[in-house]
């Protein structure tokens, strides 16, 4: 499939050659988010043993929960050649992270326990999209599509020291530190509002979907990412709504 993506990606750009349209370059960035259900399955379960510590009476401290992962900024670029006045095709880089962390301490008589939970998520993807426009009167609106190729990275740092007076736990999260990633090949779709502010410049934003899961993420020996301990390998779905705000140039291939 990674071939694939690669060989339509060059036949689209070689065929651009042919017509003499606006060639139109763009970058941006916005807010986007991530579904990430089983990581936060994970997360919730690590909250539920810190939320029972800072209740515990014998036990002084507190450690905030953790937040559950999901929401971060992305950043893009691209270009797409106008085939038409409104069908436009061509491709672009995206990059996009998630990030959460708690930290604190526990003690009981002599004994401290540390816990540090530090998880981050992000991919980059090469993306062969396409875009038609449907309504031009003023503002400039559209459809979007696209298919890509992504390498997505989840790391962790994680430290959960029981205090030993606590009950024993039917689940221990994993500790240690671990990178993982994947490849997987991911599908998007939006809505795309543009305004021209000259011939050749113009603002805009686009509302869109990614479909995009990771079956497997496993690090350099082939370990899967295995945060609750419970011997099955948590799965990484990117999927998710993006909002991006981008600003273009365009180029005016036919002089």
């Amino acid at each position: 499939m990674k071939g694939l993506v690669a060989v339509v990606g060059l036949v689209l750009l070689a065929g651009m050659g042919a017509y003499a349209g606006d060639l139109e370059m763009f970058a941006g960035a916005g807010p986007g988010g991530a579904a990430l259900g089983e990581i936060n399955a994970a997360i919730t379960l690590y909250n539920t043993i810190i939320a029972a510590l800072n209740e515990t009476p014998t036990i002084d401290g507190t450690v905030p929960l953790i937040p559950h992962l999901g929401a971060g900024i992305g950043y893009y670029a691209g270009e797409q050649f106008w085939m038409t006045d409104s069908l436009a095709i061509g491709g672009k880089l995206e990059y996009f992270r998630t990030e959460t962390s708690t930290s604190g301490s526990y003690t009981s008589g002599d004994e401290t326990s540390q816990i540090a939970v530090d998880l981050g998520c992000s991919f980059v993807g090469f993306v062969l999209t396409g875009r038609f426009d449907f309504l031009s009167s003023g503002l400039t609106i559209g459809v979007t599509g696209g298919v890509g190729y992504y390498y997505s990275g989840f790391t962790t740092a994680i430290t959960f020291q029981m205090p030993s007076g606590y009950p024993p736990i039917s689940v221990h999260p994993h500790e240690g530190e671990g990178h993982y990633n994947n490849q997987a090949v991911g599908f998007e779709a939006g809505l795309s509002i543009t305004y021209p502010m000259t011939d050749w410049l113009g603002i805009g934003a686009e509302l869109g979907y990614r479909a995009l899961t990771s079956p497997t993420i496993t690090d350099a020996d082939g370990t899967g990412l295995d945060l609750d301990g419970d011997g099955t390998a948590e799965q990484i779905d990117l999927s998710g709504i993006s909002i991006q705000f981008r600003i273009s140039l365009a180029i005016d291939l036919s002089i």
